[in-house]
C-alpha cells in the first residue's frame, strides 16, 4: 500500500486497516550477563554489564489500536570475563565476539497521543567463543578457545514515542537467553584433551532503538 495511505490512516483517516510499512532499526544497550550457570555449582560470571548493538530490519501492519511488527533482528555483544586465583593458579573464564540472530513478533498497542506500548518474542540462533586459561606460571596448563552455538530466544516489551509518521524511538527491556555448550578443554604442556565443561548465556538487556519506516522514500 503507498505510503500516503499509512500516512492518512496514522492521521485518524478512515483509511486500510491493512497498511503497512517496511522499516529499518539501530539498537545500542546495556546488556547484564551471566555466563556459565549451572545448577548446584557457583555462577563463573554473574550479571556482568556489558555494551550490546545492532539493527533490524522488519514490517509493520497497522491496526486501528496499534501495530503487529515481524522483524529479523541481528546484535553483536561484548566481551564477558572473569579471572580468579585458586590454589596458586590464575584462571580466566570468558566469552568473547557473542553474536546473534533472531526472528521477532511484537505487538503494539495505543496508549495516548504518540505513545504506545509493546510486547512479543524471538527465537534465532546465537553464539560466541568460548575461552579458559589457567596459568601457575608463564605458561597455561589449563586451556579452552572453542567456538560455541545453540538456539537462542528472547521476550520482552517496552515504550515507543512516534517521533513521526517516519520515525520512532523505543525504550526497551529484554530477557535474552542461550541454550547450553559442551565445550573441550585441554591440560598440560603439550595441551592433551582433558574432558570438556559446560558453558551457557543469558541476560537482562535495556535497549534503545531508532526505527525509521519506509527509509527509502522520498522525505517530505
Amino acid at each position: 500500500m503507498a505510503t500516503q495511505d499509512c500516512d492518512s490512516f496514522l492521521s485518524g483517516c478512515d483509511t486500510s486497516n491493512n497498511c503497512r510499512q517496511f522499516y529499518l532499526g539501530g539498537i545500542v544497550g546495556a546488556d547484564f550477563g551471566t555466563l556459565n550457570k549451572e545448577e548446584g555449582v557457583a555462577t563463573v560470571v554473574p550479571n556482568q554489564s556489558l555494551f550490546t548493538a545492532g539493527g533490524t530490519l522488519g514490517m509493520r501492519y497497522l491496526r486501528d489500536d496499534g501495530a503487529w511488527r515481524f522483524e529479523f533482528e541481528g546484535r553483536g555483544r561484548d566481551q564477558i570475563d572473569a579471572t580468579g586465583v585458586e590454589s596458586g593458579a590464575v584462571a580466566t573464564v570468558a566469552a568473547r565476539d557473542g553474536w546473534s540472530t533472531m526472528v521477532n513478533v511484537w505487538r503494539d498497542y495505543k496508549v495516548v497521543g504518540d505513545f504506545n506500548l509493546y510486547a512479543g518474542a524471538g527465537i534465532g540462533a546465537g553464539g560466541y567463543r568460548s575461552v579458559v586459561t589457567g596459568f601457575t606460571g608463564p605458561v597455561p596448563l589449563i586451556e579452552s578457545n572453542e567456538n560455541v552455538s545453540s538456539f537462542a530466544w528472547q521476550a520482552g516489551g517496552g515504550l515507543i514515542y512516534d517521533v513521526s509518521n517516519r520515525m520512532a524511538i523505543d525504550l526497551g527491556y529484554r530477557f535474552f537467553a542461550l541454550g547450553d555448550n559442551q565445550a573441550n578443554i585441554r591440560i598440560g604442556l603439550p595441551p592433551v584433551p582433558a574432558g570438556s565443561y559446560l558453558t551457557n548465556y543469558s541476560a537482562s538487556e535495556l535497549l534503545l532503538t531508532i526505527r525509521i519506516y519506509e527509509p527509502f522514500r522520498r522525505w517530505r
